[in-house]
């Protein structure tokens, strides 16, 4: 195992890490989106060419402060529901991909990996790079077990071809 050959998996992970950071900010983040949203729309059209583009942004963000205000508690639920949704598909993609192409990954690190999943479900905590971590950790744990391996391969497969005569 190689760095280059865990760079895709690691690419994976960190992709469910940023999507699920990016829910489980969803209570900061989702209003200003929709504000965002709002005056970008809004600004392209005949209403905002006419009223004027400062006057429609200061419109949808105060709209969009007033629902997110309102709609915090909704928002908040979206967004933990989301991050845990989110957690889960990445924790189970990653496990697929690791089954398929690299099982003996898990000889050493079964553990890891599950505490994994079970941090990426807890509320505000997961919005830690959880995932990204562990895969990276298992990578490094895997590629120093077969270096060492491979030293003490190459070591006996020197002495039992000097015993032979062959070099």
């Amino acid at each position: 195992m190689t760095r280059g050959k865990a760079s895709p998996v690691l690419v994976v992970s960190a992709i469910f890490d940023a999507v699920r950071l990016m829910f489980a900010g969803f209570i900061f983040f989702g209003p200003a989106l929709a504000g965002l949203y709002c005056a970008v729309e809004v600004s392209g059209t005949a209403l905002g060419s006419f009223v004027g583009t400062t006057i429609v942004g200061k419109a949808c963000g105060v709209g969009v402060g007033a629902a997110g205000v309102a709609g915090a508690g909704v928002i908040e639920t979206f967004g933990i529901i989301m991050a845990m949704a989110t957690g889960f598909a990445g924790w189970l993609a990653v496990l697929i991909i690791l089954l398929m192409f690299n099982a003996r990954i898990f000889k050493e690190n079964a553990l890891w990996f599950s505490g994994s999943l079970l941090i990426s479900q807890i509320p505000f905590i997961n919005s830690f790079p959880v995932l990204t971590f562990t895969v990276w950790k298992m990578y490094h744990t895997q590629i120093k077990i077969e270096k060492t391996e491979m030293k003490k391969w190459e070591k006996e497969r020197a002495d039992a071809e000097f015993r032979e005569g062959v070099v």
